[in-house]
């Protein structure tokens, strides 16, 4: 289908056809692969295209950028370019650049990695505008408003385009709206100052209510697609993506404080151990969900704990990093191997209510 879409588009370029054209027969293509994939279901266009150019091995979990070194080579252009142009302008002046290259490379080309890299461009270029405006302003009613208008531009962005990490940045901004507003609320209601060391734990808290309202909403998503098969799975992904780290160190700032584990200057066993089982905790819900970013969100919180752990038993300080490294690298590739026999052995005894919503175990 790529090749014969491909086709298409240097047709239209050339005016073989017509851009109108191009489209109504990549929508008649898009219909017929669907219809195929999918026989015996009455999908709609939109439906249909939920299912196109998405990687359909059941077994995958990231969704698929990369479908030839084409799609490498736009995206090193289009960074190229709108890296200059940020350097030599403003970033106001890259926003309606994203706008203008997205409609040649994701509405009428509709490459996958050059999709994710102009969305997250234009995700960090709308509150850099704001911000370079507001001159050092950084309370956080203004961060919950910057926010706002981040979200605007994804929202926008994700109904002319329908890149799905639009959409899971879209719902990542709601997230940092709401943040900011009960931070704004807390030190109206304190008086005491957004940025004080004290905060550390009503960070925390905040945090890890916030993140755990995500990761349901990330649960939602793979719940609508256990096979994985629509552009709800790339979504769940993204979101699970930025939210197992935020639920892992909501949680640390929640028991340790501004000063404790590995971000403390001498941080003591106990506070390796108390790590080290939050992040087992991580890679069980991982294991369950079937979702590796809840492990690699805590390989560098392991790798640490695991350090101070050897530390604290008296083990040569030349040999701890080498300990640490290993003993990481290990548990990833046991974790990585044996992934789907451990996903059995666990998924297998929770009860079928679960089981069933859960994506489907290999085996």
């Amino acid at each position: 289908m790529h090749d014969f879409k491909g086709l298409l588009a240097k047709a239209s370029e050339k005016g073989i056809i017509s851009a109108d054209q191009q489209e109504k027969m990549e929508n008649l293509l898009v219909e017929q692969s669907a219809a195929s994939k999918f026989d015996g279901l009455d999908l709609t266009l939109e439906q249909a295209k939920d299912f196109e150019d998405h990687n359909l091995d059941e077994a995958a979990e990231a969704p698929r950028l990369i479908r030839g070194f084409h799609d490498v080579l736009i995206t090193i252009g289009l960074l190229t370019a709108l890296g200059g142009l940020w350097a030599l302008g403003t970033a106001f002046a890259v926003i309606p650049a994203v706008v203008i290259l997205a409609e040649i490379f994701v509405r009428r080309q509709n490459l996958a990695l050059p999709a994710f890299v102009l969305t997250l461009v234009l995700a960090a270029a709308v509150p850099m505008s704001i911000f370079g405006l507001l001159r050092g302003d950084e309370s956080p009613l203004v961060l919950s408003g910057i926010f706002v208008a981040q979200a605007i531009a994804l929202g926008l962005f994700y109904w002319r385009y329908r890149v799905p990490v639009a959409l899971a940045s879209l719902i990542l901004a709601g997230f940092g709206v709401a943040f900011f507003l009960a931070m704004s609320i807390y030190q109206e209601a304190t008086g005491i100052p957004f940025d004080h060391e004290s905060n550390a734990q009503i960070f925390g808290l905040i945090g890890f209510l916030l993140s755990g309202g995500l990761f349901w909403v990330a649960l939602r998503y793979d719940i609508q697609d256990r096979e994985r098969v629509t552009r709800r799975s790339d979504v769940a992904f993204w979101l699970h993506l930025a939210t197992a780290p935020m639920l892992l160190y909501s949680m640390f700032l929640m028991i340790f404080g501004s000063n404790g584990f590995w971000w403390s200057s001498n941080p003591t066993a106990s506070d390796a151990l108390i790590a080290v089982i939050l992040i087992t905790v991580m890679i069980l819900v991982g294991i369950v969900i079937d979702r590796r970013a809840f492990v690699t969100s805590g390989l560098l919180s392991l790798g640490v704990a695991l350090y101070t752990i050897t530390a604290s038993v008296g083990i040569t300080l030349s040999s701890i990093g080498a300990f640490s490294f290993l003993a990481v690298g290990i548990i990833v590739l046991v974790l990585g191997t044996g992934w789907h026999f451990l996903r059995k052995s666990v998924v297998h005894k929770l009860p079928d209510s679960w089981q069933s919503v859960l994506p489907p175990v290999e085996g």
